[in-house]
């Protein structure tokens, strides 16, 4: 376990000392993530730090926010940081200043703090910003388990300062809420890539560069972290990028179409099955720790591109019928007979514990304990999972077996010190998004899927860190390979089974209106067929895109009605008030469910990529579709528009041609025409594409599904 002594150590063994200024690029996940965890959690880490720099050192935190890039308006005082849960720790800490920036704001906690919410520049990197004070300040950078791609931010002002030629200043417009808040209209200038060149982020060969002379490097948890100072970066980075201005040492050259799409260095995934083995551990509980450093992990996987962001909801908050529940923090919580002999302890196995049970500090006779100890009839040797999320109560979980051999005739301490903290400041309830755009970027007529996998149920691989992992597998294929341009935009969301979902969609309801579909992912890595669970609607154009794309595979797999499979979040997507079109993609049933067995020793690394690949491809076809509509009389001269088909070389189509002119009236999607003349999806839609491209049809988009508010 890390503890604030261990940390203190590690960081200055890395060469941090009193007094100094320390610059932080940080993934908590690879503390978090070690033997034990981090013990007092984030702010362990942020005290840690303090107690190395002092009362005359200070602790800058990035806090930016991309979205007053995309229009949406900064507010200084509400705006969350998007770098991660450190971040956001300081930027809620009472004595933390904040920094004015609509983009690249910092919160500073110690000697120079006033000096940095005081700081205002409309420029990002250049010589106006709070960077050249880094300098001045002869401050520090401390990277924790991040790759160089993945921070070091300072190094943008290098670039600048060295002039590449790869780079342009261009200006952003938007809306800004200062302290006080008052509103304005800002205007900032950043040093953007020039993607018309094809120019890639790659920080990896400069990062050895200065690894070999002015890093110090510490293995620190799961990850390497790193030291250095600002000044010696300024150095060596700027003569390097001076001295080799082409290509290979910050960035690398694709097609313009390429750079575009381009999905910046993530971290690498050897096997899903290692990914669940991150998160598998963890006590993912609807509003706790372990669910946070689950939404970092997810985050640490996913391009920029997705624009991968995490949410924080007050507790108690109402969300349509329900609230935002509390955050459960366990402190210790065992059962032991009375005379010392300890039973269960939630330290060895968290599923010991009745998840949100109440704290409780007592001694009581095995008649009155035996109606709170909860074990599974059909798997004596497991321990099952129990929860009283908004039925409060107390209990444990304990083995059949174990059950069996307790004896009746003595007193048993039941000690839970548990909390449930209201305070949005002591952490909230999180849930996290990512959007991956078609090619060319968002097409808003064409509306958007929402894919779901839920993170909660601590220590459970298949339900549903499988169906998490699997997600994440199909929203890195598909910003790899971007869909077609004007297709859907596809959301995945992450967090809380049903409240999680409840409050995502209660905070946007207006994102409702746009989405033409979606499916919830769960429990695809245990050793069963596919089990494709209809919508609400059953026969609609998802559902038809679902058996095609699995009847297309050939391999068996299952089909349901709504909620009748397993019931999960597509029943608030596709529930009252909604009701938008939403299948459920699964393997369920398993034996080993809700208990320890369901474990990494059940998981299947082809199973949780077939599932990928089947939920992908409905993905790619559904949306993909539109609504063709011509924009010819008569017959098309088919041989004088290149749109002949030899029936030499496909009979079949060659044969559909007439049919499928009858169908271009703007009713009938592309998949079903192709679906009704028994023709190829794919096929079908790169020959009426050929149609499109001509002017001869005109793309509409799928009609709007959801219900009217």
């Amino acid at each position: 376990m890390l503890t604030k002594t261990s940390l203190t150590t590690d960081f200055r063994a890395l060469g941090m000392t009193e007094g100094d200024t320390i610059f932080v690029h940080s993934a908590y996940s690879t503390l978090s993530r070690a033997p034990g965890g981090v013990e007092g959690g984030p702010q362990t880490v942020i005290d840690a730090i303090l107690s190395v720099i002092g009362p005359g050192g200070t602790l800058i935190m990035p806090t930016f926010n991309y979205d007053f890039l995309r229009g949406t308006p900064w507010d200084m005082r509400t705006s969350p940081s998007q770098m991660g849960v450190l971040t956001e720790v300081v930027r809620k800490d009472p004595r933390a200043k904040r920094m004015f920036h609509p983009v690249y704001s910092m919160a500073a906690i110690g000697a120079h703090a006033d000096e940095v919410a005081a700081h205002r520049a409309t420029d990002c990197f250049g010589e106006t910003t709070i960077f050249t004070k880094f300098r001045e300040w002869d401050a520090k950078i401390l990277i924790l388990g991040l790759a160089y791609s993945k921070s070091i931010t300072f190094l943008h002002h290098c670039e600048q300062a060295a002039g590449v030629d790869y780079r342009f200043l261009k200006e952003f417009k938007g809306a800004a809420i200062d302290a006080q808040g008052k509103p304005s209209e800002e205007t900032i200038s950043m040093f953007v890539r020039d993607v018309e060149r094809g120019v890639v982020l790659d920080f990896e060969p400069i990062g050895a560069l200065l690894d070999s002379q002015v890093v110090a490097k510490r293995a620190i948890g799961l990850g390497e972290c790193r030291l250095m100072k600002c000044n010696d970066v300024f150095r060596v980075a700027v003569q390097a990028m001076q001295e080799h201005p082409g290509p290979g040492l910050t960035y690398i050259i694709e097609s313009p179409e390429r750079a575009k799409d381009w999905i910046p260095p993530m971290k690498p995934i050897s096997s899903l099955k290692d990914v669940l083995g991150e998160i598998v551990p963890l006590h993912r509980t609807l509003a706790s720790e372990g669910m946070d450093a689950a939404l970092e992990i997810i985050g640490a996987y996913l391009p920029e591109t997705a624009h991968y962001k995490i949410e924080t909801y007050a507790p108690l908050t109402p969300v349509w019928t329900w609230y935002v529940p509390e955050r459960y923090l366990v402190h210790e919580a065992y059962l032991e007979t009375e005379d010392g002999q300890r039973v269960v302890d939630f330290k060895d196995n968290p599923l010991n514990l009745v998840s949100y049970s109440l704290p409780m500090d007592t001694l009581l006779p095995w008649s009155e304990l035996e109606p709170h100890l909860y074990f599974n009839e059909k798997r004596p040797h497991a321990i099952p999972w129990k929860f009283k999320y908004y039925d409060r109560s107390w209990g444990f979980c304990l083995s059949k077996n174990q059950f069996d051999t307790l004896p009746r005739d003595k007193n048993y301490r039941v000690v839970i010190r548990s909390e449930f903290l209201t305070d949005p400041a002591q952490g909230g309830f999180k849930v996290a998004e990512a959007v991956i755009h078609p090619r060319g970027g968002k097409s808003p007529s064409a509306g958007e899927m929402f894919i779901m996998a839920h993170v909660c149920h601590p220590n459970q691989a298949n339900d549903d860190a499988a169906g998490v992992v699997t997600a994440i597998e199909v929203a890195r294929r598909l910003a790899a390979n971007p869909l077609p341009a004007g297709s859907m935009s596809v959301r995945f969301w992450f967090g809380a089974e049903t409240i999680g979902t409840i409050a995502y969609l209660a905070h946007h309801e207006e994102l409702i209106p746009g989405f033409k579909g979606g499916i919830f992912i769960e429990m695809t890595g245990n050793d069963n067929s596919i089990a494709l669970q209809h919508t609400r609607q059953h026969n609609s154009a998802l559902d038809k895109v679902g058996q095609y794309v699995l009847k297309k595979r050939g391999k068996e797999f299952r089909e349901g009605t709504f909620a009748d499979v397993i019931a999960n979040d597509e029943r608030v997507l596709n529930g009252p008030g909604l009701n938008v079109p939403c299948l459920s993609v699964s393997r369920y049933p398993y034996p080993e469910y809700h208990t320890t067995d369901d474990n990494l020793d059940i998981m299947h690394e082809d199973k949780l990529q077939e599932a990928a690949d089947v939920i992908e491809e409905i993905i790619r076809v559904y949306a993909s579709d539109y609504l063709p509509r011509r924009q010819f009389r008569g017959p098309v001269f088919l041989s004088g528009h290149g749109l002949f088909v030899d029936w030499q070389v496909n009979w079949k189509l060659n044969r559909a041609i007439e049919k499928m002119m009858m169908r271009f009236e703007g009713k009938q999607s592309v998949f079903e025409i192709a679906n009704e003349l028994e023709l190829d999806y794919w096929e079908t839609r790169e020959y009426i594409e050929k149609f499109r491209v001509r002017g001869l049809v005109e793309a509409l988009p799928l009609p709007e599904v959801a219900e009217k508010a």
